[in-house]
């Protein structure tokens, strides 16, 4: 049974997010294959390590940007709840993606996997405030 917010067709705001929500995602993969081509150079450990930081960042990530730009609330409370709903959903996969790792792959670099993850978050702030200019004009 579909609801009225679920055939809600996409505002121009909802698509220009879309895009930049994309591009963004579009240079962490591309940051985080260069992450671990670098550290390959140390060691194959450390490279799919970093890989594998990479995809414990993105996939939430991704399943959060789905879920919030994919419904269409009307009111700022709708907006706020999914919102939230999820970022809960986010957290609950990025733990159970890291107790994947550490539980199924026998050989892990710490130390490539956490610093390609903190990495990417600064990345992630950095494009935030490079690609939304309102942001940067305060």
């Amino acid at each position: 049974m579909s609801d009225a917010k679920d055939t809600a067709p996409k505002s121009k705001f909802v698509k220009r997010t879309h895009k930049k929500v994309v591009r963004i995602f579009q240079i962490q993969v591309a940051f985080t294959v260069a992450v671990a081509f670098l550290a390959a150079f140390y060691s194959i450990t450390a490279a799919y390590s970093a890989l594998l930081g990479g995809l414990l960042y993105l996939l939430p990530n991704i399943f959060f940007a789905w879920r919030v730009l994919s419904r269409q609330s009307n009111t700022p409370r709708g907006v706020l709840a999914d919102m939230y709903i999820g970022e809960i959903w986010k957290m609950a996969i990025t733990i159970l993606l890291f107790a994947v790792i550490f539980i199924l792959v026998p050989t892990v670099s710490p130390f490539s996997l956490f610093l390609t993850f903190i990495l990417l978050h600064i990345l992630n702030w950095y494009l935030q405030m490079k690609i939304d200019y309102r942001f940067l004009k305060l």
